[in-house]
């Protein structure tokens, strides 16, 4: 069974487990119909290395470079209005 999420006019969202997914469901407070809320499965691409010496192959993100350049740059952002905001007081 997969988890579906439905949104109630009133109530918000919920999640129900289903065998197929429906366009209606009710809701379980009120019992009003609610519209499926569709939402967008993720990607991720990895590269597969070995040289054929190694014991086994490894595998890493394609993008893994600029990832942890924006994480290094945020990261320093953060410390230096951290360390600014130190000086100040």
């Amino acid at each position: 069974m997969a988890h579906f999420t439905y949104k109630c006019p009133e109530h918000g969202s919920f999640c129900v487990s289903l065998d197929k997914r429906e366009k209606t469901h009710k809701c379980p407070k009120c019992g009003k119909e609610s519209k499926a809320v569709l939402k967008m499965g993720s990607v991720q691409i990895v590269e597969r290395l070995d040289n054929g010496a190694m014991a086994r192959a490894v595998e890493r993100l394609h993008n893994i470079e600029e990832i942890m350049e924006e994480r290094a740059d945020k990261s320093t952002e953060q410390e230096m209005e951290r360390l600014g905001e130190g000086m100040e007081d």
